[in-house]
């Protein structure tokens, strides 16, 4: 029977999904695009020989295909772009549409339960979604105050999340027809759906660049600094990027015999009593690193400076030969830091240390700003665009329409 391959397919994934839960595999994406790939492949052979579906389901085939491969080969080739984000979304979004055209035949069960899943998802996150961010940026920001300190980048998810409930209280007030007030509302939504898919973008983008894991080749490991604590001790967020590089080189050496040199990347702020590389080198001491093992990079005050100075330190060294590096940062963050390494001419991977799950979307949301005003001039451009095009609504309604 024609139901059977899908019975089993559905049965693997929910055996590999308790697994996972309790612990016993690691949750990989290369597993569940495998299944996936596979249950399209059964249920598109099943397809074809109960029913023609004509021209239009071979172009879909055909671009779900394309979409896939172009977007693991750009993956694969420099994950450090934005372009990532872009392709697998839109590869991800070719799919749905595939596993909906697949419904079409009756064919096979599968199709039609995915499709519904996701049709129930999309649902509630166009009903209820706006409701439920809101609840949850208020709720996340009421664990920051309680756990960091009030500062404006702390409080990012309270602002977001009282400004969204400013504009769902007052929407009956704006939006009236033809008054000033649903033009600005308009405006208002127009770019809370752009920088809304550009933020998905960046996210998807971050995500990818964490999932694929640097290769056990490094010659160098560049330790990203940050603020420190009483100006002389490295904070918990600093240490844990200290041990995500300990970790990575301690597993390197284990399975090549490679050992890699520890770059210590970070200047003295005004605040601080020595520069951060000089108290990180202290901490990765105290853990057993060999002396010999550990560079001092003393003078940056930024990302961007951190990768660069880090870049003339091992080029130095390796006197013209070719050499190996990965930067080590907090997970948010190793995204940005790619875009600065690919901006410096360093061809590096990116090693993210785990960040407090509370602390997360505080501290993405700067990132996400962060890189919108890195590519600023785009963003200025459509801005640009889009308040002219509103304009000649605006215009055209009350003139000729109102």
């Amino acid at each position: 029977m024609i139901i059977i391959p899908d019975l089993i397919l559905i049965l693997t994934l929910i055996v590999y999904l308790v697994l996972v839960r309790i612990k016993k595999v690691r949750f990989r994406l290369t597993v569940l695009a495998l299944w996936l790939g596979t249950a399209l492949l059964v249920d598109t052979v099943i397809a074809y020989r109960k029913i023609d579906l004509g021209a239009f389901f071979n172009f879909l085939l055909g671009m779900l295909l394309i979409s896939w491969l172009v977007s693991y080969f750009v993956i694969h080739r420099d994950k450090r772009r934005l372009l990532t984000g872009y392709l697998f979304n839109l590869s991800i979004v070719i799919t749905v549409g595939y596993l909906v055209v697949l419904c079409l035949p009756f064919a096979t069960p599968l199709p039609i339960i995915l499709s519904t899943i996701i049709g129930l998802m999309l649902l509630m996150l166009l009903t209820f979604g706006g409701y439920g961010l809101i609840i949850y940026l208020l709720w996340n920001a009421r664990i920051v105050l309680k756990k960091e300190s009030r500062t404006l980048g702390n409080m990012l998810t309270l602002l977001l999340g009282l400004a969204g409930l400013v504009l769902i209280l007052f929407q009956h007030f704006l939006f009236k027809g033809g008054s000033v007030f649903a033009y600005i509302y308009m405006v208002i939504i127009i770019f809370l759906i752009y920088y809304f898919f550009s933020f998905i973008t960046v996210l998807t983008s971050s995500l990818l660049f964490n999932h694929i894991k640097p290769k056990f080749n490094k010659d160098y490991l560049i330790v990203l600094g940050s603020g420190l604590l009483n100006g002389e001790t490295v904070t918990p967020l600093l240490a844990g990027r200290i041990d995500a590089a300990l970790s990575f080189a301690n597993q390197q050496q284990a399975r090549t015999g490679k050992q890699p040199l520890l770059i210590m990347s970070g200047g003295q702020g005004q605040d601080e009593k020595m520069p951060e590389a000089v108290a990180m080198a202290n901490y990765a001491l105290s853990q057993g690193v060999p002396k010999a093992a550990i560079i001092t990079e003393e003078n940056s005050k930024t990302t961007l400076q951190n990768l660069k100075f880090s870049k003339a330190l091992m080029d130095e060294r390796s006197q013209g030969k070719p050499y190996q590096s990965a930067f080590v940062s907090n997970d948010y963050h190793i995204f940005r830091a790619g875009l600065f390494a690919k901006k410096v001419g360093l061809n590096s991977d990116g090693i993210g240390s785990r960040t407090a799950r509370y602390f997360l979307p505080n501290a993405f949301i700067r990132e996400f700003v962060a890189i919108i005003l890195m590519h600023k001039k785009r963003h200025i451009v459509f801005t640009v665009l889009l308040l002219i095009l509103i304009a000649a609504i605006i215009v055209i309604n009350v003139k000729f329409v109102g």
